[in-house]
């Protein structure tokens, strides 16, 4: 039988056996087409089909002993696709959660503007500017994060001590500091929104009336 006559899955069975990469190659061009328009109705965008694809062969060049051969290799390749399509929805549902908490709330953006902008002053407004149930929630979250956050928003935060004093207290360098501290904020920021939605569509509420 001519090579250029070969199933898909007598070329994947040569690839296994020799791991030549012209078979790979083969494998690619004749799947690719199909796993491209697979990809994009998962995805619904043409950019993000081609990396579902390409994270696709990546993942069988890497896992291709993994192949069990009594099933068709084009269902194995699929199921590999649609898998990373999925995770590929999963992590832009979350990155547009979080954008449009940051964009669009134009009142949490100013209360957390020293994510992005250090010569601001502190993060989390005193009791008497927000609800007493998000400032709970948001001195709350501060008290669970891990360390060094946890030291350094405490230090800034609750205490609302300069960032100077807070290196010098801790042994930090400023820089070590305001890094911290900007990771610490974005951390509360993110958790804030998942976990009190209703507090924050309540304060967003209350502030535009």
């Amino acid at each position: 039988m001519r090579k250029n006559n070969l199933s898909i899955q007598d070329i994947a069975l040569d690839f296994i056996k020799n791991k030549n990469n012209k078979n790979f190659t083969r494998l690619i061009n004749r799947l690719k087409p199909g796993l491209l328009a697979h990809a994009y109705r998962y995805v619904k965008d043409v950019d993000l089909a081609k990396e579902v694809v390409s994270q696709t062969f990546e993942n069988v060049w890497v896992k291709i002993d993994l192949y069990k051969t009594e099933y068709k290799f084009s269902t194995w390749i699929y199921k590999i696709a649609t898998n990373i399509a999925l995770g590929v929805i999963r992590n832009k549902q979350k990155n547009v959660s979080y954008d449009k908490y940051m964009h669009n709330h134009s009142k949490l953006l100013q209360m957390y503007n020293p994510v992005f902008n250090m010569n601001t002053e502190c993060m989390i407004p005193s009791g008497e500017d927000l609800t007493k149930e998000l400032y709970d929630a948001s001195i709350s979250i501060i008290n669970e994060l891990n360390e060094p956050y946890k030291t350094v928003m405490i230090e800034r935060e609750v205490h609302q001590k300069q960032l100077n004093d807070i290196a010098e207290n801790l042994g930090w360098n400023l820089s070590t500091v305001k890094t911290r501290l900007r990771k610490g904020r974005k951390d509360v920021a993110e958790i804030l929104y998942k976990k009190y939605p209703d507090l924050i569509d309540s304060y967003l509420g209350n502030e535009s009336n």
